[in-house]
């Protein structure tokens, strides 16, 4: 699922090797350093090289779900309904171990960031990637897969929404290879500056080199970001917002990008 700000979409942003594991886990007081290139990492810097891409490390998790707490809970519609906000501290620290477990086990997964060096290299925007480069089994795809559990139990928005990313995964991507953009989130204090835009450019420019669809999932707020990086809408989906206590309707939009080939 999708939130993202706006931005500009680039050519030309390199890809990288797959994060490390390279230490342990705080929630608070996270120390932030500026990256350079190194045989186990990258970065991308935008033209006033203030920002920079990174590939997140797992001490970087629990900024990631602060931001992704941050954006779900602010963007409104169906996303409104996919964190607890404010969050509470046992579910702050479940949803990082989920993130860890991903990172360590699921070897299609690639978590990036966008720091800002003027603020000390914080974390501004992340991005979590799927890539599969071959036909898959289905016991292979299940982790894309979500199926409501004890966690959802009562909260209807949450079971309706799991059941139908559930549905549109295994409808448009199914088995078959693919670049998914699983997650993509900015801090709302930090909109409008292109880190949406940089996390994107990073899995396409890979897709067009390897001749791969891109698959993901937008909200009516990042749709527009991501038709600029040339994703076309396949389905969409119309909620009842007053089905779930809120007010009017809100879309949720499949969308795939068929890859550029090199002229």
């Amino acid at each position: 699922m999708i939130y993202a700000d706006e931005g500009r979409c680039r050519r030309g942003i390199p890809s990288a090797t797959s994060p490390q594991d390279l230490g342990h886990l705080h929630y608070e007081n996270i120390n932030h350093k500026k990256h350079r290139s190194t045989s186990s990492g990258f970065h991308v810097t935008t033209a006033n090289m203030v920002l920079e891409l990174h590939p997140c490390t797992e001490a970087d998790l629990p900024e990631f779900v602060r931001i992704q707490i941050a954006a779900f809970g602010t963007g409104g519609g169906m996303t409104q309904f996919m964190v607890e906000h404010p969050p509470s501290e046992a579910y702050i620290n479940k949803s990082i171990d989920k993130h860890i477990k991903s990172f360590r086990e699921e070897k299609d997964v690639t978590y990036l960031k966008v720091i800002d060096t003027e603020l000390d290299g914080q974390m501004i925007a992340g991005a979590k990637w799927r890539i599969n480069h071959k036909e898959r089994k289905e016991e292979e795809i299940q982790s894309m897969l979500p199926v409501p559990g004890a966690d959802e139990e009562g909260k209807l928005a949450m079971i309706d929404f799991m059941w139908y990313l559930n549905r549109a995964r295994k409808e448009f991507m199914g088995t078959k290879p693919f670049y998914f953009l699983h997650i993509l989130i900015t801090d709302p204090a930090y909109h409008r500056r292109g880190a949406g835009a940089q996390l994107i450019n990073w899995g396409t420019s890979q897709a067009d080199a390897a001749q791969l669809p891109c698959f993901l999932e937008s909200s009516a707020m990042g749709r527009p970001l991501y038709a600029r990086c040339g994703f076309t809408p396949r389905h969409e989906q119309v909620w009842d917002l007053t089905k779930y206590g809120s007010e009017g309707e809100d879309i949720n939009t499949v969308m795939i990008r068929d890859p550029v080939k090199a002229w």
